[in-house]
């Protein structure tokens, strides 16, 4: 979820923010069931700054856990991690008969006479649409400069909202090549809703988050929302973010958790008993050697395939790397932006 919303952003945050404060030092092992996955994740976790961090390593034995500064009832904003629970929706909804893979956006949500109205919603789930990561519009554009030079929130967007910058949205290379658009996402999330008549939160709880027994896990979507003290996190530099409720644009990365709950995820991934696990099946190739499901990217190292997808927000980073014909994989979430999926490619393999 967090890259760079727009270059204009980014380039006035660079003028006018000046120097940034030191980044943290990952903290001290906190609680840990299992003292060599602690001692083998803390020098790769080390590389990039972070504040806390917690990781867990799955098998056929069972689940491990080391928390860095960190504990079981930690929460993390898991952002783009929230769009694989929206392909699985996705997956779902063809199954009971609701969408087909070749039905049009416009036959779903009120965006008739625009570019995107034509789009299939199987381009959305692809990253094929030929819409853009980010709307190029003038409130996205505001969002984003709040962002980078206050740690704002900058998906403060209501439905309708959302809707108006996809009408305004050009396709550019559609159907030619993966394009990364959380755009896209979140408009896929609002279709799946759609067609079950209902909202988005509502569907995602009944039939992904309760099924899979993730009773901490939830999706505020606006401020309104969030309890007193929620946790926060820190950007590269080390600098406090505001926390991310983003309201239409939830189903591209809203979902808050704890690292068990992740982890309970990915354990049901790897057994394929996941509602929509079929998403993760490679179908498109992409630039780079790697391969993409719906939403999620397979990449080859050494011989063996890895399923995997990282998120982000203003505060948070994490990454489920999966070795799937193994059944091993690692979970790494943490309170401070920094580029982990390498980190969690790395711990899968050293362990």
């Amino acid at each position: 979820m967090r890259r760079s919303i727009l270059m204009t952003a980014a380039a006035c945050a660079v003028v006018l923010v000046g120097t940034a404060p030191t980044a943290a030092a990952l903290a001290p092992v906190t609680a840990v069931s299992d003292a060599s996955l602690a001692a083998v994740a803390r020098p790769i976790l080390e590389r990039t700054p972070h504040d806390q961090a917690g990781v867990a390593y799955i098998d056929s034995s069972g689940t491990r856990y080391a928390y860095f500064g960190a504990t079981e009832d930690s929460e993390y904003e898991i952002g783009s991690i929230t769009k694989t629970f929206t392909a699985g929706l996705f997956t779902e909804a063809i199954s009971r008969g609701e969408v087909r893979e070749d039905t049009r956006v416009g036959e779903l949500l009120p965006v008739g006479g625009t570019p995107v109205a034509d789009v299939m919603l199987i381009e959305l789930a692809s990253h094929k649409s030929g819409l853009p990561q980010f709307a190029l519009t003038p409130d996205m554009a505001a969002g984003g400069i709040a962002w980078q030079l206050e740690g704002k929130n900058p998906f403060t967007f209501d439905r309708e909202a959302l809707l108006n910058q996809a009408r305004w949205s050009p396709l550019v290379g559609r159907g030619l090549v993966v394009s990364y658009s959380t755009l896209g996402y979140a408009l896929l999330g609002q279709a799946l809703a759609s067609a079950a008549h209902t909202d988005y939160a509502t569907l995602l709880r009944e039939r992904m988050l309760e099924p899979l027994g993730l009773a901490h896990t939830w999706l505020p979507l606006t401020a309104a929302d969030l309890p007193p003290g929620v946790s926060t996190g820190f950007n590269a530099q080390g600098r406090p973010q505001d926390a991310w409720p983003i309201d239409a644009y939830a189903p591209a990365g809203g979902l808050r958790s704890t690292l068990p709950d992740v982890a309970r995820y990915t354990s049901a991934l790897l057994a394929g008993t996941a509602p929509g696990s079929s998403a993760m099946t490679p179908r498109w190739d992409n630039f780079g050697g790697t391969r993409s499901g719906m939403s999620w990217t397979i990449i080859n190292r050494d011989g063996h395939e890895y399923t995997m997808h990282g998120g982000g927000t203003g505060g948070f980073q994490g990454v489920i790397m999966m070795d799937r014909a193994r059944g091993r994989a690692v979970v790494i979430q943490t309170n401070q932006v920094a580029n982990i999926e390498r980190d969690g490619l790395d711990l899968l393999n050293a362990l």
